[in-house]
């Protein structure tokens, strides 16, 4: 745009006017032929702006985009019905892996009832045969016990850290109850049901009572520490063996963040099983010891007691007490034998023995049952 002055008033106005807006006289009137030509071209410029259509053949211009592709609108609908198509297909293509995902998150979280239904209406894809056989023992009496021994061990183990955080550290009879206590709370109810595995049945029932010994063991801390020491460490051996059973027995699992602690547990079970069979093989061999009645040279009654060690075990020291039973089993005599040291495997061995009854010319030991009960050392194994 550009301003030009009026020839007959002499005011200013744009060259885009068609007159001057101030006396009315015609534009064209007062300019010259080269500033009309380019008046010209500025409002050709400014109307090919507006329209943008200078480049474009006048029969296009008077179609209207519909009438320039009639096929546009069907493409349209054509893809968007393709699309419909591939994402309702999609949907159901990937129904069974999504039931599948939900019924895992369901196992996960113990949802068994609801989880097995879902597994069941998947038929044979992947494994939701397998998953939903697991669901369904993980409803049984078997599955529960487990499940609850797990939570139970846990939860131990959780208190048992929480005193540790506290500081509170070292034997302690009340912790060690309590410690009882928690895993009593979870599978005590257990002790008169029903299993479908009896075996299972009856180690469920051993390790309760297991845990019931335990906590009775700590009433002795303060008035006899050799019973409650004694029959704690012997509950603790029992008890991890049985842990080790139901690992390989019975598929006892725990939470990654717990399997440390139960992995530390069995090689406590390793070393309590050895000390176990070592100590049947140990009490078999007494079993085979030989009390005898002797004379002394005054002619006073006396006793040997032969022994043979059919052990794989070098005992340091080994020695013996001795219990005479009636024929009710009640104790009549007692006693013990002289101890021997470095006893190697396959040495006889006869020593000295002592009985109660000893210089009674009228007591026997003829026809009564008796009992030996070895206390040893071979360097790890000991009673």
């Amino acid at each position: 745009m550009a301003l030009i002055k009026c020839t007959e008033c002499g005011k200013e106005f744009s060259d885009k006017a068609d007159a001057c807006p101030n006396c009315g006289c015609p534009t064209e009137k007062m300019t010259t032929p080269e500033q009309k030509e380019e008046i010209a071209e500025t409002k050709e410029q400014a109307s090919d702006s507006s329209t943008n259509t200078s480049d474009v053949p006048a029969a296009e211009k008077e179609q209207s985009p519909k009438e320039k592709n009639p096929n546009t609108k069907k493409i349209i609908i054509g893809v968007i019905a393709a699309i419909v198509v591939i994402g309702v297909a999609a949907f159901f293509l990937t129904a069974n892996s999504r039931k599948y995902s939900s019924a895992n998150t369901d196992f996960k979280g113990k949802k068994f009832e609801v989880a097995l239904e879902k597994y069941e209406s998947l038929g044979d894809y992947k494994d939701s045969a397998k998953k939903a056989e697991e669901c369904k023992y993980e409803l049984t009496v078997d599955g529960q016990f487990m499940r609850a021994l797990s939570e139970g061990l846990m939860a131990r183990w959780d208190k048992s850290d929480e005193n540790v955080a506290k500081g509170l550290v070292g034997e302690d009879p009340d912790l060690y109850a309590e410690f009882c206590q928690i895993e009593l709370d979870k599978v005590s109810s257990f002790a008169d049901k029903t299993f479908e595995n009896k075996k299972l049945g009856e180690d469920a029932k051993t390790y309760i009572d297991l845990l019931n010994k335990a906590k009775d063991a700590t009433k002795y801390y303060t008035v006899d520490y050799t019973t409650y020491s004694t029959q704690w460490a012997d509950v603790y051996a029992q008890r991890t063996i049985l842990l080790q059973k139901f690992i390989s027995d019975y598929n006892l699992s725990v939470d990654a963040a717990y399997q440390e602690t139960l992995d530390d547990m069995m090689v406590d079970a390793s070393a309590a099983k050895e000390q176990q069979e070592a100590k049947e093989t140990i009490h078999k061999m007494a079993d085979g010891f030989k009390l005898v009645e002797t004379k002394d040279d005054y002619g006073y009654k006396t006793y040997k007691l032969q022994m043979k060690n059919t052990t794989e075990f070098t005992f340091d020291y080994f020695s013996v007490d001795i219990s005479v039973m009636d024929g009710d089993g009640k104790i009549v005599y007692t006693g013990n034998a002289s101890q021997v040291s470095t006893w190697a495997p396959g040495q006889d061995a006869e020593v000295d023995a002592y009985v109660s009854s000893q210089g009674d010319e009228n007591s026997t030991i003829e026809g009564k049952t008796i009992k030996f009960t070895p206390h040893y050392s071979t360097g790890t194994i000991y009673e």
